[in-house]
Order: structure tokens, then C-alpha cells, then sequence
């Protein structure tokens, strides 16, 4: 078997969940092992080192190939020869991350279906992965979903391949004993975070509201935050700032489980997971879990009050509002019996998520896979996702540009915003640019976009919206219009209406 990861080697759940499966699959003697590609000046992280059986050195970043995938081909061929080599089998191949790791894999099966099996894994509940398996699903041999829900979620999307979609959780390295806690009657409430520091996901920003509100009403605490990100600098200032948040970058993984056994209770204030590999590691480690409700696999693993707490959080629920119950729910942890609680994660942990079993369910779907019958892209479609100069990156339709410049000449003179800064809006931009609307702005979920431009229309946040004087707003996004149709009743007032450019009977 043999997983691509294209980006985020130093903290991510994909990458974690990489290793260990590969380490696990060559214990039980099955050929396994990583591609990863390296930015410039880049190292192979030192726990990965033992995993890596190729390398995509000095190279263009994946999401600016625009379409030129030939160098990437060649080095991810040779690798597969060279597993190929090994067992006289096709290769079970686990692109991740990014469409054009999806479709290099496509151009090879042009040439070389019987040495390719590929595995889709559905890490996250985010149209994107979705997006992908849809996409490539002609060549796809299986799907994977990591959790129950996004389990469902695939069955619904592709309903017609429901009977090559196999549910298999994450794994855990697991301690051989459950590591109990002492009171903290006397002592300050340990919390803790672990994960990438980045916003559009983790919301990471939370935490110093979280450790403000829990300063406000005099809780004795201490926040530790470990992990590495986009937003590393702004959490290194308010740790400078706020009172017993320490923030301490990124340590190796063997150090982890130093952090958790030092914690009496772990957060997750995310926006959108698939199943939280760190959050599996706090239920391992007996480090009580609270987290934000919402679709994820989180669910799977954490009844609320029984093996760990969920709290009630949307979308574009504000942070501060996030914190203060985040800061209800850990004091809400004094008045209950924690040890029963981590004792019951603790055995689901066992019972569900550990590397045997994985590995088991990994060796299984190897089997049945490498099985099954030749797959090719078409030649008449495209392979990549990224398009060349002048044709439609695969998150645009055909008829996007139309829709759009349908859309927009019935709001002539209206100040108009566009939401969405994504590749869909760049696709389309003579649409948008030659409107007849007024258009004032774009929109987008991510805040360290505010105060940039794109296609010279300032970049605002949703929050920001009540204060920009528009009567419409328009989605601009084929594979995330639904997320955000979601929230229409937030975003419509009085004064402004919403539109999509692909209705479901549409789409």
C-alpha cells in the first residue's frame, strides 16, 4: 500500500493516521509505505523517516501545478513500480489531501491499470473529499470513509458504488493501562489543546477567549496549547497576554503523550472534522474530551456527560460565545464523576480504535481491493483538477460562468457581494467583473483574508456583512454552496437576500 501526503507533514491527523498504518501494515509483513512531497528547504520530519519510500523534492507546490502534473507522474510511477516490484500485485494507492494527487494518479491509470488499485479516504466532513470521490470515481476502487457519518454521507453522495464503501476508523497507539487523575479539589484544572493552530477549521481562536472567560471568573487553570499552524503568531502573542495560557508550538508526536497525561481535560473547538485523531489519543490517555457539536466522527466516540462533553457551536457561532460554554462545561466537570468517564473512553478506545484492528481492517481491504478488476480514466476527460490557462479547475462547472452572469443581470445597480474567494470565483471572474450589478465586495470565512482584494473587490468576513450596505449576496462555490446555503437564515435580514447558482434540481 502506498498513501501520498502532499502537505502538512509536521501536524496532521492524516499524516499521524499515515505512519502508523504504514508501520502497522510492514509488522504483519505487507508492503507499505509513504510518498511525501517537500517544499523547498524541507526535511522529512525525523518520525516519519522509517515510513518514506519516495520523495517529491524542490517541486512547484501541488495547488499551483495549473494542470502540469508530467513531473509528478514519473515519481509517483516509479514508486509504485518499485512496491509493484515487490509482491507481483497491483498497488493499493491512498492519494490525499489535494485534487491533483487524485489526478496524477488518474494520468498513470491511462497508461497502467494493472499496477493501480486507489483507495479514496474520506478524512473530513467537507465537500472537498466528497468532491474528489465524485470526480474520480471511475477509477476508484474503493472509499473510505473514516467515521459513521461521513460513512453515510458517502452512501448518499455515491450511492451507486455503496457496496465498495467500507467504514474504517481511525487508530491509536493505546497505553496497556488506563491512567487515572488525581482530584483537583487543591490544584489548578489542566486543560489542554492539541492540533494545528489554524482558524478556518480548528478555530483556533478560541482558546484565548476561552482562558480570558475562565481568568473572569476566577477558575483556577492552566491552557496549554501545542501544535503548529497558519495562526502560530497570533497565539504566541496572547499567550504573552492572557494569564496561565502557554503556548508551546510544535513538539515531536513521542511528546504528546507526555502533554496528555499532564491534562485533566482536552478541547476541540473545530468547526468541521472527520474524526479527530488527537481527540482519540486525549479518550487513550484518559484526558476527558470537550468538543464543539458538530458533524464529525466525533459523535462515534464521545456521549455527552458519559465519555466526554459536546457543546452546542454552529458554523459562524462566534468565538467568545464558543468560549463561555467551553468555560460552562469545564466548570460543569467539577461537579461530575470524571474517573467513570475516562474510564468508559478508555474502553472504547480499546474496543474500536486501536493499530491491530486497523491494521486488520487495513489487511482486509488490501485484499479485497488488489482483487478487483482494472480501472482507467477516460481519455477523453481531463486528468488533473487544476486546469491549464483558459480551461475550468475541476471545482467549476462547464456552465458556471453562465450562471453567474444570468444571475447577477437580474440585480442590475443592486450592491451585490460574491461569496466565496476560492478557484469557482477566479474561474469566472469576467462574469462577475462585467456585471451589471454593483458589486461591492466578496466574502469569505477565512479573517486573514480581510483587508486583501481579489479581482479588485475588497475581501470582508460574514460577520461583517450588516455594515457594507448590500441588498444581495451571491454564492460562488459549486462544491461548498450547500454549507453555505446552510446558513442562510444567519446571513438573510430584512435588507439583504441570498442566491445560489446551483439549485438542487440544477446541480
Amino acid at each position: 500500500m502506498l498513501i501520498i501526503l502532499p502537505t502538512n507533514l509536521q501536524v496532521s491527523g492524516i499524516t499521524t493516521w499515515a505512519a502508523r498504518a504504514v508501520d502497522g501494515l510492514r509488522k504483519k509483513s505487507i508492503p507499505a509505505g509513504l510518498l511525501v512531497h517537500l517544499a523547498p528547504g524541507e526535511s522529512v520530519p525525523s518520525f516519519l523517516k522509517p515510513s518514506v519510500v519516495a520523495t517529491v523534492e524542490n517541486a512547484t507546490p501541488i495547488d499551483q501545478l495549473n494542470g502540469d502534473l508530467e513531473h509528478l507522474a514519473k515519481i509517483y510511477l516509479d514508486a509504485i513500480k518499485a512496491m509493484h516490484a515487490i509482491t507481483n500485485r497491483p498497488v493499493v494507492v491512498s492519494p490525499n489531501a489535494h485534487g491533483d494527487c487524485y489526478g496524477t494518479i488518474a494520468m498513470l491509470t491511462q497508461t497502467h491499470p494493472h499496477l493501480i488499485r486507489m483507495a479514496c479516504w474520506i478524512h473530513s466532513d467537507n465537500e472537498y473529499d466528497l468532491a474528489l470521490a465524485r470526480r474520480y470515481e471511475p477509477i476508484l476502487h474503493t472509499i473510505v470513509p473514516v467515521s459513521t457519518e461521513l460513512a453515510s454521507k458517502t452512501r448518499q453522495a455515491i450511492p451507486q458504488r455503496s457496496s465498495d464503501i467500507f467504514h474504517i476508523p481511525y487508530c491509536v497507539d493505546i497505553p496497556s493501562t488506563y491512567s487515572s487523575r488525581e482530584s483537583t479539589r487543591n490544584r489548578p484544572t489542566r486543560i489542554l489543546y492539541t492540533g494545528r493552530i489554524e482558524e478556518h477549521q480548528k478555530r483556533i481562536s478560541t482558546l484565548p477567549h476561552l482562558a480570558k472567560e475562565l481568568n473572569k471568573r476566577n477558575i483556577d487553570f492552566k491552557l496549554r496549547v501545542v501544535g503548529d499552524g497558519p495562526e502560530t503568531e497570533s497565539i504566541e502573542r496572547a499567550a504573552r497576554s492572557v494569564p496561565n495560557f502557554n503556548f508551546l508550538g510544535p513538539v515531536p508526536p513521542d511528546e504528546i503523550s507526555n502533554h496528555l497525561r499532564w491534562a485533566d481535560l482536552w478541547v476541540l473547538p473545530s468547526r468541521f472534522e472527520g474524526q479527530s485523531v488527537a481527540m482519540l489519543e486525549a479518550l487513550a490517555a484518559g484526558c476527558l474530551p470537550i468538543v464543539t457539536k458538530v458533524q464529525s466522527g466525533a459523535t462515534d466516540a464521545i456521549i455527552d456527560g458519559q465519555t466526554g462533553i459536546c457543546i452546542d457551536a454552529h458554523w459562524d457561532t462566534p468565538v467568545e460565545k464558543i468560549a463561555q460554554r467551553m468555560c460552562d462545561a469545564i466548570v460543569s466537570t467539577q461537579c461530575m464523576d470524571t474517573q467513570t468517564m475516562t474510564r468508559k473512553a478508555y474502553a472504547y478506545v480499546c474496543n474500536n480504535h486501536s493499530i491491530d484492528t486497523h491494521v486488520d481492517n487495513l489487511e482486509s481491504l488490501i485484499e479485497h481491493v488488489t482483487a478487483q478488476p482494472d480501472r482507467s480514466w477516460p481519455n477523453h476527460l481531463r486528468a488533473s483538477y487544476s486546469a491549464p490557462d483558459g480551461e475550468l479547475d475541476g471545482s467549476t462547472p462547464p456552465d458556471a460562468a453562465q450562471r453567474m452572469t444570468t444571475k447577477l443581470n437580474t440585480l442590475t445597480g443592486k450592491n451585490t457581494l460574491i461569496y466565496c474567494s476560492g478557484q469557482h470565483t477566479k474561474d469566472i471572474a469576467h462574469s462577475i467583473q462585467s456585471s451589471p450589478a454593483n458589486i461591492i465586495g466578496i466574502i469569505d470565512d477565512n479573517p486573514s483574508k480581510v483587508g486583501t482584494h481579489l479581482l479588485g473587490y475588497p475581501i470582508y468576513t460574514p460577520e461583517m456583512i450588516p455594515n457594507l450596505d448590500a441588498t444581495d449576496l451571491v454564492i460562488s462555490s459549486w462544491i461548498y454552496e450547500n454549507t453555505i446555503w446552510s446558513k442562510r437564515a444567519a446571513l438573510e435580514s430584512n435588507s439583504l437576500k441570498l442566491h445560489r447558482l446551483y439549485p438542487p434540481d440544477q446541480s
